[in-house]
């Protein structure tokens, strides 16, 4: 069955198709408007990421990355979480009216600004060679190496010693090209080093206005490392990495299900949650030394359920409706969504961003 696969956020007044081909190499990508938002959406019948073989989700998550760079030269686009699938447009329209003052503030703090990415390497093997030389190091290899072959605590004991060399030299690397990187941007994020032949990686939020200036700090670092380090820019991007919507879609039953567990009805707030869970939490806890299993079993059932619902009524997505009471007409029939706007893991883009870290330059 056919579902819509999101890929961002923008602001938009009316449907469109857009010249880009889908995440999963069919398209168009078009946009489906939805109270003065809209989405950037294509029609998609291929597996969940979760079930795709490796050098399949590597082909998707670099599509998914492509369709939102091409409308990032259009639009101020929010990216939505590698793998978002809806079930229907209703549903995308559902989306973006229930949680538009979300979603606009969202747009608005990103509004004129892209993330450039820094990745920095080193030649760990001349840098090894380097540490090898460093008095602490060349006295305990000596000191290890009397009478014979090291021991193995003693060859643990030598690793050691060499990683925290190295993690120190890093340290040093990173706090100066930092320094010199920071006054350029509005926000910095360190991303995972995958590699010991990471100095740095650090995705930068930059206004477009200063695009040239960042760049400008880059090439000073270059020319202030010489052959020492190698530098990788990555962008202008989308701030996958500052703000990435991720979209939970709660089913009127889940919701039905948590308000039984926790005894509540009508339209309810972040407080009415919080009174209810301390008061039902606090009975199964009194009931634990009787009936241990029954009560933690309970336990967990009010957690989930009061999370659940915290969800929806949290200060952003508003209060939970009442059964029947949502004049808008979505709440039956297209559920409730949740939606977070969160830094993004690293390690989901990282390899499709940087590729092999081999080679040279810029």
């Amino acid at each position: 069955m056919a579902r819509i696969y999101l890929y961002g956020i923008i602001e938009g007044t009316e449907d469109a198709d857009l010249d880009i081909s889908g995440v999963d190499g069919a398209g168009p990508v078009r946009i489906v408007v939805g109270d003065g938002l809209g989405g950037v959406v294509s029609d998609y019948t291929g597996k969940p990421v979760s079930e795709m073989p490796k050098e399949e989700l590597v082909r998707c998550l670099l599509r998914h990355q492509e369709a939102i760079e091409r409308v990032m030269q259009r639009y101020t686009v929010l990216p939505v979480k590698f793998g978002t699938l809806l079930g229907s447009v209703d549903e995308v329209r559902a989306l973006l009216t229930q949680r538009r003052l979300q979603l606009e503030d969202a747009l608005a703090s990103i509004r004129g600004m892209v993330e450039i990415d820094v990745a920095a390497t080193w030649d760990t093997a001349r840098v090894l060679q380097e540490i090898g030389r460093e008095e602490e190091v060349s006295r305990a290899r000596k000191d290890f190496s009397r009478g014979g072959s090291p021991t193995k605590a003693q060859q643990i004991q030598l690793g050691q010693m060499v990683k925290a060399s190295m993690d120190r030299r890093r340290s040093v690397y990173r706090d100066r090209m930092v320094a010199l990187l920071v006054p350029a941007a509005v926000q910095m994020l360190d991303n995972a080093l995958i590699s010991d032949q990471l100095v740095m990686n650090v995705a930068f939020l930059v206004w477009r206005a200063r695009e040239r200036e960042f760049d400008a700090a880059v090439q000073r670092l270059d020319g202030l490392f010489g052959n020492e380090i190698t530098f990788r820019m990555v962008g202008p991007m989308p701030p996958y990495s500052f703000s990435t919507v991720e979209v939970t879609r709660l089913t009127p039953e889940q919701i039905t299900n948590a308000r039984q567990a926790l005894g509540l009805e009508g339209t309810i707030s972040v407080e009415a949650v919080r009174r209810a869970y301390r008061s039902l939490a606090a009975e199964a806890q009194r009931d634990l030394a009787t009936d241990s299993a029954f009560a933690q079993d309970t336990l967990v059932r009010l957690r989930q359920a009061s999370e659940l619902l915290l969800q929806c009524c949290s200060p952003h997505n508003g209060s939970v409706p009442g059964n029947g009471s949502d004049t808008s007409g979505r709440w039956e029939g297209d559920g409730l969504f949740v939606v977070a706007v969160k830094r993004s893991d690293s390690r989901e883009i990282e390899p499709a961003r940087f590729g092999g870290l081999g080679g040279h330059g810029q």
